[in-house]
C-alpha cells in the first residue's frame, strides 16, 4: 500500500490525496495471522464488522495508517493530505498529527456545515475542519453569500458547478472569497474562537465569534435563520478587554457601523439586525487606535 501511494503521488504529480473509506479495521475474519480470536457469531466476508477481535485489530491497522501518512509526509513534504473517512468519521488527534485537514460531514447544505463546525471546533483547530460548500437555493444575493459563509468558517471547499453563477454572484463570490483569504484565514489560523450562539437548528439565529488579543482584531459570523419575525438578534461577545474601545465595521451594512467598549459588547452585546432569512454578516472587529 505504501508503495502503491508512493506511485500514485509521483507518477500523477499530485497536489493533494484524500482518504476516504474504511481504513481502519474493526475486526478480522482472517486466520493466516495471529490476534485475538473473534467470536462464533457468523461476520460474512467485510472485515470492518465488530467482532471480539476488533480492538487489537483495530490497534494494528491505526499504527500501520498512521506509518503510511508518515512515510508520505517524509518523502512528500508539501503533499496535502485530507482524512475523510466515511463522513468524518476518523476527525480524531491522532489522525489530526498525521494529516492536514479533516472533511467534517457529508452533507453540505449550510445548516448542517455549521452544525458540523460548531461540533468539532469544540476540540479541534478550526484551520483543520473543511466543509464542502454545495450547491443550494439562493433566490437573492444575501442568500448566495449565507450560503458560502456557512462554509468559511474554516476551512472552505466549493463542491458545485460555478458556470452556474449568474454575473451577480461571480462578482459577490470573487468578493467573498478575496475577503476570506485576506482577513478570514488569518484570523482563522491564529485567534481565539468563542461560540456565541447554541448549536444552529436553521430556525434561530446563530453565530460565532474568532478574537485575536494580540493584534485587537476579530471576526463575528452571524446567520439568521428561518423564522421569520426576528430580523434582528444580539450576541454576548467574548475575549474583550472591557476597558478598551472597539470599532465595528459591519461587511453587508456600512450604515450600522460603530465603535463601542468591551465592557459594553460583553454584558449588552451586540445587535445584528437582517431583513432577510436564510442570510448573513460578518461584523469585523479592531481595537479603537489610541485604546
Amino acid at each position: 500500500m505504501a508503495r502503491e501511494l508512493d506511485r500514485l503521488v509521483i507518477d500523477f504529480h499530485l497536489d493533494m490525496l484524500e482518504h476516504d473509506g474504511y481504513l481502519v479495521a474493526q475486526g478480522c475474519i482472517r486466520n493466516d495471522h495471529r490476534h485475538a480470536s473473534c467470536d462464533s457469531s457468523p461476520l460474512g466476508p467485510e472485515p470492518w464488522l465488530e467482532g471480539s477481535c476488533s480492538s487489537d485489530v483495530s490497534y494494528h491497522a491505526t499504527h500501520a495508517y498512521y506509518e503510511i501518512y508518515e512515510q508520505l509526509r517524509g518523502s512528500h513534504p508539501r503533499l496535502l493530505l485530507e482524512a475523510c473517512n466515511d463522513g468524518g468519521r476518523m476527525v480524531d488527534f491522532g489522525t489530526a498529527a498525521h494529516t492536514d485537514y479533516f472533511s467534517i460531514t457529508d452533507t453540505y447544505d449550510p445548516l448542517s456545515n455549521r452544525r458540523a463546525f460548531y461540533d468539532a471546533s469544540h476540540v479541534l483547530p478550526a484551520a483543520m475542519l473543511e466543509c464542502y460548500v454545495e450547491r443550494y437555493p439562493a433566490p437573492l444575493p444575501a442568500n448566495f453569500l449565507y450560503v458560502l459563509r456557512s462554509g468559511m468558517m474554516g476551512w472552505c471547499t466549493i463542491m458545485q458547478d460555478t458556470t452556474t453563477w449568474t454575473p451577480a454572484q461571480h462578482a459577490a463570490a470573487r468578493r467573498a472569497f478575496q475577503l476570506y483569504k485576506t482577513r478570514l484565514r488569518p484570523l482563522i489560523r491564529r485567534a481565539n474562537l468563542y461560540h456565541i450562539s447554541g448549536r444552529p437548528d436553521g430556525v434561530n439565529w446563530n453565530g460565532l465569534e474568532y478574537f485575536d488579543p494580540g493584534s485587537g482584531q476579530g471576526v463575528i459570523y452571524a446567520f439568521r435563520g428561518s423564522t421569520p419575525d426576528e430580523e434582528s438578534h444580539t450576541f454576548l461577545l467574548k475575549g474583550l478587554r472591557p476597558d478598551r474601545k472597539y470599532d465595528l465595521d459591519f461587511e453587508d451594512d456600512p450604515s450600522a457601523d460603530r465603535r463601542a467598549s468591551g465592557r459594553e459588547l460583553m454584558r449588552l452585546g451586540l445587535k445584528v439586525s437582517l431583513p432577510v432569512t436564510e442570510s448573513s454578516d460578518l461584523i469585523f472587529i479592531a481595537q479603537a487606535r489610541g485604546e
